[in-house]
């Protein structure tokens, strides 16, 4: 029997397996080299705000460092609600928080703004990016810093080889198929997952989710121009994972602003 397919928002039903769609991610040595990015740009710093923190396993691991006091926000509530349930089984105090990054309200200021894994490429606007720019800047400390990474063309030319036709089973009950292609003229990455549960809340009931993800690919010389204009300045862009300066041919590119 062909199920009927319910489409739903971004990040919703994907959030309760989010962790087994990305479990080939190495976070523990990414959120090392955000701490090498913050010790060699503002080593003094101590309250880090994470914008799109996900089911929160950047700034879990980041707390492991034992230095810094996280806040850690997604605008997508059953993330954050992921996000809580993992910082609770191991007495985290890191403080999950629903918050949409182009209407940042809270009511304290931090060292360190990082949002990482190229969310900055669900903005396909460069007003959009102005407008989180400027919220960034409204909840930095003087001196502080923004560290942000997205994705290039060459990086999702590369992707879709890996990322299209794949499928895994989460659990018993729920497995997922990802197709993965590239627009190159309008330059928009699109994942789509179609997600399969067998047993809606023990219900013996079947369903069929699906969700579009669309990102909006920059070069780095439009990352650049975008920057230029803001009230910020770049101290520098970073290829990949190493403290070496960003080129045309770099697959993810990290900006850290001041």
């Amino acid at each position: 029997m062909n199920l009927s397919i319910k489409k739903r928002d971004p990040y919703t039903t994907l959030a309760e397996i989010y962790d087994s769609v990305m479990q080939d991610v190495d976070y523990e040595t990414w959120a090392d080299y955000i701490d090498e990015i913050i010790m060699h740009h503002h080593p003094e710093a101590r309250n880090l705000l994470e914008l799109a923190c996900g089911t929160g396993t950047m700034a879990l691991s980041l707390e492991e460092l034992g230095f810094f006091n996280i806040t850690a926000t997604d605008g997508a509530p059953e993330m954050v609600k992921a996000a809580q349930k993992k910082g609770n089984k191991v007495n985290s105090e890191v403080d999950f928080q629903v918050v949409d990054f182009l209407d940042i309200r809270l009511d304290k200021k931090f060292d360190v703004v990082f949002m990482v894994f190229d969310s900055v490429n669900y903005l396909h606007k460069k007003e959009e990016i102005e407008q989180l720019f400027s919220q960034v800047s409204s909840v930095l400390k003087n001196k502080g810093i923004f560290i942000f990474d997205f994705t290039t063309p060459r990086n999702s030319r590369q992707a879709i080889k890996v990322l299209n036709n794949n499928s895994r089973r989460v659990n018993a009950f729920t497995r997922f198929h990802r197709e993965s292609t590239y627009n190159a003229k309008e330059r928009i990455h699109t994942n789509r997952f179609h997600i399969e549960i067998t047993d809606v809340a023990g219900s013996g009931k079947k369903e069929m989710i699906e969700e579009t993800h669309h990102q909006k690919i920059y070069t780095f010389e439009e990352m650049s121009e975008i920057t230029e204009k803001s009230e910020f300045n770049l101290l520098e862009a970073y290829d990949g994972f190493e403290l070496k300066p960003a080129h045309d041919n770099s697959l993810r590119i990290t900006m850290v602003l001041q």
